[in-house]
């Protein structure tokens, strides 16, 4: 895919951003941000889906984020990145003086995969649609909206295009939703989801 087609939408995003967001106190605000997209925070996330995914209480949010997890990370790091293989913006824009001023401001982050789809995005969003279809509607709204401010502080610290985080965001949507279709299949399995480790042990100890 020739991304160069997104070259003026994606600069005029950079220059938004280095432009009219850029200071020392965003800086902080968008590496606490991102972090909740980055493997140090969903691998752990995918362990705890797992672990509650063994008793009742808890399945439905455990079988939801951990698929959620498996279906982006399969899609984003094993088929989409390698397939559209995009750099970095650093790399394509590492001769534009004004791209690396605002780059070098924002900490000069290097990441070892390509760019194409954003997968802090990806995971953000996978586990933030799971979270949302599966818990109280009240309140979960909140986990996509998040999920967005993950997207938003990838750009501000220009490691990914924009283009990047709506590809992450249409591919952690597609993942949060069949973590919850899966879930609910697996559910529909009645020795699966009576299920309970809790009372396993209590049987034994009786």
């Amino acid at each position: 895919m020739d991304f160069s087609i997104f070259d003026s939408f994606d600069m005029s995003v950079f220059t938004f951003f280095g432009e009219q967001i850029q200071g020392a106190v965003m800086n902080i605000v968008a590496e606490f941000i991102t972090f909740f997209g980055g493997s140090e925070f969903v691998t752990p996330m995918a362990v705890l889906g797992l672990v509650l995914s063994f008793f009742k209480k808890t399945r439905k949010f455990g079988l939801s984020v951990l698929f959620a997890v498996l279906v982006g990370t399969l899609v984003t790091n094993l088929i989409m990145k390698p397939l559209f293989a995009r750099p970095r913006p650093y790399v394509y824009y590492a001769d534009n003086p004004l791209f690396m001023s605002w780059y070098e401001f924002a900490g000069a982050h290097i990441e070892s995969d390509k760019s194409f789809p954003s997968g802090h995005t990806t995971a953000a969003f996978e586990i933030g649609v799971a979270l949302f279809l599966v818990l109280n509607k009240k309140y979960s709204w909140i986990f996509p909206v998040f999920s967005a401010l993950v997207g938003l502080s990838r750009i501000y610290l220009m490691v990914h295009y924009v283009t990047d985080v709506l590809g992450g965001v249409l591919v952690g949507t597609f993942a949060g939703i069949m973590g919850y279709v899966i879930m609910t299949a697996i559910m529909k399995n009645t020795k699966i989801a009576e299920f309970d480790l809790i009372q396993k042990f209590k049987k034994k100890k009786a």
